[in-house]
């Protein structure tokens, strides 16, 4: 099973093995009284954020990755994705949007099409909504 995947079924690469650090974030509407003390409540659930990255990535592979969020090429900025949540200790259906998404190519053209060959350091976090 694939460790990040749309429920459309669509699979992401597997992450770097350095890389999928997962945060939970706590939402606070927060400030301080007169008297300089905290005054905050939670807002809504906790929100998991999954940052993604490749090392190397094929100009297909990182435009499949790509696509899926490119709206003018059928992607969507929100997407439902399977991921592991270590909240529960199992898979499940999430709606997350992408943050940016970035990678440099490694400009070692291929003949005749002078595009690169690869992509390396490639990054999207996911973020539940």
């Amino acid at each position: 099973m694939a460790w990040v995947k749309t429920t459309a079924g669509i699979e992401i690469p597997e992450p770097a093995f350095d890389s999928g650090n997962v945060t939970i974030s706590t939402l606070v509407n927060a400030g301080r009284n007169a008297n300089g003390q905290f005054i905050g409540q939670v807002i809504g659930n906790d929100k998991l954020k999954i940052e993604l990255n490749w090392k190397i990535l094929t100009p297909t592979q990182f435009q499949a990755l790509l696509k899926i969020w490119d709206r003018s090429q059928g992607g969507s900025f929100v997407n439902a994705f399977t991921v592991y949540d270590p909240r529960t200790k199992t898979y499940r259906s999430i709606d997350m949007y992408v943050g940016d998404r970035m990678g440099k190519p490694i400009m070692i053209t291929n003949p005749g099409t002078g595009h690169p060959k690869y992509w390396q350091d490639i990054q999207a976090n996911l973020i539940e909504i």
